[in-house]
Formats: structure tokens, sequence, C-alpha cells
């Protein structure tokens, strides 16, 4: 979906409702630094050590053991300011040197901060990260479950270079979840809204939801294939 991959001076945004897989992600994107012989710096603002350990081992992933081999490194929420978090996450990055940084979540930091500060703090990090050459994943959570825009995408989307939407999509009184690359800068990517499912090997991503509108505002309506056909034609 993402053209074979993030550029290594990226910042990606992934952003989604509650319980919809940002979490599940941000872990996979550890989790491959791994595969790779990378080394993955993750700031997790929201949960514990316990219940990341317990999540990423439900999904065949073992946090212990890469933190073990040195090559993950996990800090969790403390009592402080955004400008002492800041100088903080410097410090380990010029020690640790990880080739991925992910924050999980953008959305905890902006519940404690000004949203003067709160952009000053992203731009900031942003700029470190790209002039450390480093991969940085951000998550931030929609007030909404079924569809709209977090506050945190809305003050942080113009500068980063690719941002992932997750959205619950109701079928059938059945609740199903999709994925799409709204915005990769300088990379070819999927246009498609796509399902995907979590088990406990983790994410998997399937077909496209070919006869289906309005996903990401939240209000989906189904269309008949020949219909939605006509619909194709006229924007190509």
């Amino acid at each position: 979906m993402c053209g074979g991959g993030f550029f290594r001076d990226s910042i990606i945004l992934v952003s989604g409702a509650t319980g919809c897989g940002k979490t599940m992600l941000s872990t996979g994107f550890a989790a491959e630094a791994a595969k790779n012989e990378q080394k993955a710096l993750l700031l997790a603002f929201e949960e514990s050590r316990e219940q990341l350990f317990r999540n990423a081992t439900g999904w065949g992933i073992d946090f212990e053991q890469m933190e073990n081999d040195g090559i993950l490194k996990c800090r969790y929420p403390e009592a402080e300011g955004l400008e002492d978090h800041l100088i903080i996450i410097k410090n380990i990055i010029r020690d640790f040197k990880p080739h991925r940084v992910i924050v999980d979540s953008l959305s905890a930091l902006e519940r404690v901060s000004t949203v003067k500060g709160f952009r000053e703090f992203i731009i900031a990090l942003t700029s470190f990260i790209k002039h450390q050459e480093v991969a940085g994943l951000f998550t931030s959570t929609t007030g909404e479950l079924m569809g709209g825009t977090s506050v945190t995408e809305a003050h942080i989307s113009t500068i980063t270079d690719t941002i992932i939407l997750l959205r619950y999509v109701e079928m059938f009184g059945e609740m199903r979840r999709g994925i799409t690359a709204l915005k990769m800068r300088g990379s070819m990517h999927d246009k498609d809204i796509r399902e995907f499912n979590i088990d406990g090997k983790g994410m998997h991503i399937g077909k496209s939801f070919s006869n289906v509108t309005g996903i990401l505002s939240g209000h989906p309506v189904f269309t008949a294939p020949e219909e939605a056909d006509r619909v194709r034609d006229l924007f190509k």
C-alpha cells in the first residue's frame, strides 16, 4: 500500500479511533526494525510497560527479548512538561541511536499542553528526527469512533510525510476495520481503503471496500456495482 516502504527520514502519522489498531501498527513497526537489524525507540504515553509487553506477546512479538538484545528501548509516562520531554527524548536518541522512533500517542501529550506549546514541541521533535535521518511514527486518536479527524492530526498534518488513517466500518450489523494511505510525499501509494483484521499473528490487510462510500466521514453508503463503476469512470 505504501509503495514498498517509507524513507529513512520520513514522519508517519497514524490516526484512528480508540481500539482501531494504532498500537498494533506501532508494535509491528518496532518489530520490523529487529528483523532488519535496526534499533527502535518506543515512547509510550498512554500504556504501562506491562500492558505494552502483554499486547505485543499476544501478537507474537517478544518485546522483552528485544530489550535484552539492545535493539528496543521503551520510555513510559512521567509527570513532566513538554520541554522536559523534548530534552529527554533528544538525549535518548543521541545515546541510543535508533533507526525508528515511535510515539504512542501524541494525543496524550496534547491533553496536558497548550496548543502553541504542543505545536512547538512537534515541530522541534520532527525536525530533530529528520536531521538524525530517523523514521518517526506518531499516533493520534480521533474523537469519534466512526470518522472525523483528530485535533492532533489537524495540527501536524502539514509537517508529516505520510498519513495513515484507520477507521471502523459498519457493514450489515458488523463492525469491521479499514485502512488507507491518505498521503505520501515523494512516493506512489495505494489510494484504496482496504479492510484489515487483527489476530494472534498481527495485522492482515485484505481487499478494498469496492462498493462503499463515505467511510472516512463515518457515514458509509453502499452502492450497486454498476453505479460504483460509473462514478469511478467520472474520475478517471
